[in-house]
């Protein structure tokens, strides 16, 4: 069976085609993503901007193209933290609907189980945590191989951080201590819902998103490459220098780096915080870096429905 899954996040929107076996393995027939900013503008007006929405009409008009080409079974998309955030929401569900794809707007736990689910590899045991950056909210997911454990969900990301926070480039030091205030507070209280959890029995740490694999490819030095990407290892040390120099440039120079997706380049910072307090958070000294994520979750639960 052939399922594409789309995964309409506040940043970027991603499609997977892939593939699935009798026995439920994967095999990807291919995975594009577009940074969109559907979250342009959401924490201050809830409501979805036209341009926004315009660069969404563009991006599913593109991946329909794609779909077809495949010749897909299933079609499911599901759309996340901004999408949940306004009162205009039925503006995307129509764009789905004129380009014959299938959306819902999936709550906050949803997003985390199909997450954990599309993230979780075989080769992992024990007690696992995945933490999700997304551009509207961040999830940190605990887990193991029977299935989701705790999961709580943050309203901090790349995106709405930025917006709230970050007045111009270079940023400034004051204005890097409240995007660190806001999360630490944010993902501390969320965080109060898995205290029965021991953090130190976790096994492993694993970042999904644009941010971690961003971080990876660059800190590899060379234009991004999935196979290389996954698996990739970066500690908090790494990530928190990371922050600190992309910090001290503006815009355009950050766009320079090796792997770094240019559309990307104006959010990096308040995404890297977000995925170094969720770190914190966890007392995570390192953690894994996966491309792999909600998108995986969205095809099996599609083949699954």
């Amino acid at each position: 069976m052939r399922i594409a899954g789309l995964d309409l996040g506040t940043n970027t929107f991603l499609c997977l085609i892939a593939d699935i076996a009798t026995d439920g393995s994967l095999v990807v027939v291919r995975d594009d993503v577009r940074v969109v900013r559907l979250g342009q503008g959401v924490n201050a007006t809830r409501e979805l901007h036209e341009d926004a929405l315009q660069r969404a009409d563009e991006t599913l008009c593109e991946f329909s193209e794609f779909i077809k080409s495949a010749k897909c079974d299933k079609v499911l998309a599901v759309a996340t933290s901004a999408a949940r955030d306004v009162k205009n929401g039925q503006r995307l569900l129509d764009l789905g609907k004129k380009y014959n794809i299938p959306i819902e707007i999936i709550s906050g736990e949803k997003e985390a189980e199909l997450t954990f689910a599309g993230a979780i590899e075989k080769t992992w045991s024990g007690l696992t945590a995945v933490i999700d950056v997304g551009g509207g909210s961040t999830e940190i997911i605990l887990g193991d191989q029977t299935g989701i454990l705790a999961r709580v969900s943050a309203d901090v990301g790349s995106v709405r951080m930025t917006e709230m926070y970050i007045a111009q480039n270079p940023i400034s030091s004051q204005d890097l201590k409240n995007v660190h205030n806001h999360v630490r507070v944010a993902l501390t209280a969320a965080a109060k819902k898995i205290q029965g959890f021991d953090f130190k029995k976790i096994s492993n740490v694993i970042g999904v998103a644009g941010t971690p694999t961003t971080i990876a490819a660059v800190d590899r030095g060379q234009a991004f490459e999935s196979d290389q990407v996954h698996g990739y290892t970066l500690s908090l040390e790494k990530i928190d220098n990371w922050t600190e120099r992309f910090a001290s440039l503006d815009v355009k120079e950050r766009q320079k780096f090796a792997g770094m997706d240019p559309k990307r380049a104006d959010v990096i910072v308040a995404g890297a915080i977000c995925l170094s307090e969720a770190m914190r958070t966890l007392g995570a000294e390192c953690l894994l870096v996966s491309i792999r994520g909600l998108r995986y979750g969205v095809v099996q639960w599609c083949a699954a429905r």
